[in-house]
């Protein structure tokens, strides 16, 4: 079938269950008992609540309708395609260096060859840690060459069965045509010390667009410029643009060696991000089957041990249930999200969203949070589920609020650029008027258009964040109505957002982690009506005052690991429980038949609790001690 038609039917039927939904609810209201006013407002909300969570139906029915499997995209040979391993990193901490190391030295290893290079781009103030920083490329740079150096001594045996597979095929069968001897004492020092020098760290001089700008600098150095010529306009950018023709980078052999190399690809990860063996084989195959995709979207996996949380636990069995709407959903819709870890070709991404010193794009906004939305509707993501890469879920609950807090404050920013005279202008007025003289007038160089299909996609996150505030007017107002059925409206959206997508997932081979984690969404996401408005009324104040605090999520890790983790979850959430508390004495007193309130303030006073109880580990183990045998081997083997 054509993708036109298969985005018509997935939107009619959306559609059609939104306006099924809405004729059952004038059904169900009692108008002989309810006013017209508040019949016509119960209907409005609940029809957007309603309407947003129908999406989740449609995709499960779609789900099973096209299949949930991965799709294996087309491949070809990627012989000559040039890519740079990208690992950015804010550290606050050696334990952030530490991590970011580790995990480019797996990945680098995991995909040795000599088309592939790996880079620190570090945006750290600290000088100490930036010290640290270049001590730890050497550190790593030693044992790298150290683990060629022995796997060449075995290739000159041909002892093969020894050496790593991958390399073994990428790397080592290059040189089966020399002499063992001559290969070993004039050839394997040069090979080693050629790709120790593609492990590198740079330091960023700008902060300007934060990671986003970090590989818009990368590439362009590796396009040949040292110096900036982006977001450096005054007039658009304020104090928030840079001055043009400043260093991109502190000067360094690393900043030499990439200048001018003209990478094809980028493959932009975060600090944590795990590459597994392979992957970037894989990728480039990919790439080249696909030219003029100018981003491709592995898919993203959780991992997790058993002796890491239950928060953690349930979190990445989420993710695995749901992972068969998102291939689903992808294929039917030929498009994907960027979820700001990918590869990205470029060329494209130079030509599309930076432009040149002679005619600048930058469509990227200066204080953007979530570029990634951006950056998808201009290069439109091809996903490429077969494929992943790898990160740790959220610590616990805590750390998983502040992520969507922070994303919060993302969505907002974004709706002020995709609705900038609705949303814009007022947004605008509240920041001069909160800021006063720090107010910093910003202004948006290149529009992007979107169209349906993108804007779909775009703004996913967005219907999400304003349901919860939406859910509470509901529950507040249908009082106020007199309905056949009282409950049932908020029953079919609970089970429509939490047990139906199982059926479209759920198999006897997950029946279990599909029940925990139905227990799971039910008490951590009954309660989001009110937490979801808390979150959202501080992301927009943050936005309005540029009141906002940063909060590392390691910070809440090592505090849970060094507390009680009931006691922790107490000091961070009381707020919530006393609110339950002082609201369901009022509703108890003064209302009646509010059960559906009682329900969602029962699970508000017990946040604190299901925390706790998350936040506890199955085993008696740190979660660093999955790396441990790794470490100790790092240290058994460098100088």
């Amino acid at each position: 079938m054509k993708k036109v038609y298969r985005i018509i039917i997935y939107f009619l039927a959306w559609l059609l269950f939104a306006v099924i939904a809405i004729v059952l609810n004038v059904l169900n209201i009692d108008w002989s008992a309810t006013s017209l006013a508040n019949g016509v407002a119960v209907i409005i909300f609940l029809g957007i609540v309603q309407g947003s969570v129908l999406e989740i139906p449609v995709q499960s029915i779609a789900t099973l309708i096209v299949g949930g499997h991965k799709r294996h995209n087309k491949k070809c040979s990627s012989d000559g395609l040039t890519l740079i391993l990208n690992y950015n990193l804010l550290a606050t901490t050696k334990a952030d260096i530490e991590e970011c190391f580790q995990s480019m030295h797996r990945a680098f290893m995991g995909n040795l060859n000599v088309n592939v290079s790996a880079v620190l781009l570090s945006a750290t103030n600290d000088p100490e840690l930036k010290r640290y920083e270049l001590e730890m490329r050497n550190k790593y740079r030693s044992l790298i060459y150290f683990e060629l150096f022995h796997e060449g001594v075995l290739f000159s045996e041909r002892e093969m069965e020894k050496i790593d597979v991958n390399r073994l095929q990428h790397i080592w069968l290059n040189f089966i045509h020399i002499e063992p001897l001559e290969f070993l004492y004039c050839h394997l020092d040069g090979i080693c010390e050629k790709f120790i020098r593609e492990f590198m760290v740079i330091h960023r001089v700008s902060r300007v667009l934060k990671k986003c700008g970090q590989y818009q600098d990368l590439m362009l150095l590796s396009d040949g410029r040292l110096t900036a010529f982006t977001y450096c306009d005054m007039d658009y950018y304020g104090k928030l643009g840079r001055a043009y023709g400043e260093p991109l980078f502190e000067p360094s052999s690393d900043v030499n060696n990439i200048l001018n190399r003209k990478f094809d690809y980028t493959l932009v990860l975060d600090s944590d991000t795990g590459v597994p063996t392979g992957t970037v084989y894989q990728l480039l195959q990919i790439a080249a089957a696909h030219p003029n995709s100018g981003i491709i979207q592995p898919a993203i996996k959780f991992h997790c041990s058993e002796s890491d949380t239950i928060f953690m636990q349930l979190e990445t069995s989420r993710q695995n249930i749901f992972e068969p709407i998102t291939n689903a959903i992808t294929s039917i819709l030929e498009q994907s999200s960027f979820f700001g870890k990918g590869l990205i070709k470029n060329r494209i991404y130079i030509d599309n969203v930076i432009g040149s010193e002679e005619k600048l794009i930058e469509r990227v906004p200066v204080d953007v949070i979530s570029h990634d939305t951006f950056e998808a509707a201009i290069l439109k993501p091809l996903y490429a589920g077969s494929v992943y890469l790898t990160e740790a879920p959220c610590y616990n609950y805590i750390t998983w609020n502040i992520r969507e807090r922070r994303w919060n404050r993302g969505e907002i920013l974004l709706a002020l650029y995709f609705w900038p005279t609705f949303f814009g202008i007022p947004m605008r007025l509240l920041q001069r008027l909160f800021q006063g003289k720090g107010y910093n007038k910003i202004q948006l160089r290149t529009k992007t258009s979107l169209d349906f299909v993108t804007s779909y996609i775009a703004h996913s996150a967005l219907r999400n964040m304003l349901m919860k505030p939406l859910l509470l007017i509901y529950i507040c107002i249908h009082y106020g109505v007199k309905m056949h059925y009282d409950y049932t409206p908020i029953i079919i959206v609970m089970f429509l957002v939490i047990i139906f997508p199982k059926f479209a997932t759920c198999t006897r081979h997950n029946i279990k982690p599909v029940i925990l984690e139905t227990i799971g969404s039910i008490m951590q996401f009954t309660p989001e009506a009110v937490v979801g408005i808390v979150r959202i009324f501080r992301a927009w104040i943050a936005n309005i005052g540029l009141n906002f605090h940063w909060v590392p999520q390691r910070t809440i890790e090592e505090e849970f690991k060094k507390s009680n983790p009931l006691l922790s979850s107490f000091r961070h959430l009381w707020g919530y429980s006393l609110l339950a508390m002082v609201i369901g004495v009022l509703v108890v007193l003064f209302v009646q038949y509010a059960l559906l309130l009682l329900v969602m303030l029962v699970t508000l006073f017990c946040l604190p609790i299901f925390t706790g109880v998350t936040s506890l580990k199955t085993q008696l183990h740190c979660r660093s001690n999955r790396v441990h045998d790794y470490e100790e081997s790092f240290r058994a083997t460098t100088p």
